[in-house]
């Protein structure tokens, strides 16, 4: 959707027209950029920041356009056996030194305002974050999978 909405509709068109090679996940295409099988490939960043912070050779940029996020959620259920434990782990979570391990060490992305950046090298309050809206992508989603599929010329 981001590419749909972000880049324009004839995105998909013309990068198909270089006939790329198409993976089934991030997963797959980061471990061949690490074999060096792929040169440049969009991956996901949370899978390729860790196998650079243990020594792969890669690197990743952040383009001026934006990257699209995903968010999840954390709590805490009402028949958690420990909950004064798992409030203590979220709050540790939350906290700056929780969130730049998380960043340092995962490769996540966070919601602070002040953004912890320890041994990371690089600034994420420059990086350009999108996220899509519900309703929008609902609407989006049957026709922009149908669009994508015509364009890469794969069956669904």
């Amino acid at each position: 959707m981001f590419e749909r909405t972000g880049l324009g509709e004839d995105e998909w068109v013309q990068r198909a027209a270089t006939k790329p090679r198409i993976y089934p996940t991030s997963a797959v295409i980061a471990d061949g950029l690490v074999r060096g099988e792929v040169g440049v490939a969009p991956v996901i960043y949370t899978i390729v920041a860790p196998k650079k912070r243990d020594g792969a050779p890669l690197g990743f940029v952040f383009p001026p356009e934006g990257v699209p996020i995903y968010s999840f959620a954390a709590g805490i259920p009402k028949t958690a056996q420990r909950p004064a434990a798992a409030r203590l782990y979220l709050d540790w979570c939350l906290s700056e030194e929780g969130q730049a391990l998380l960043i340092d060490r995962l490769g996540h992305l966070t919601a602070l305002k002040v953004i912890p950046t320890r041994t990371t090298g690089y600034d994420l309050a420059d990086v350009r974050m999108w996220s899509s809206v519900r309703a929008e992508s609902d609407w989006l989603r049957a026709p922009g999978l149908s669009d994508w599929a015509k364009a890469y010329g794969v069956r669904q």
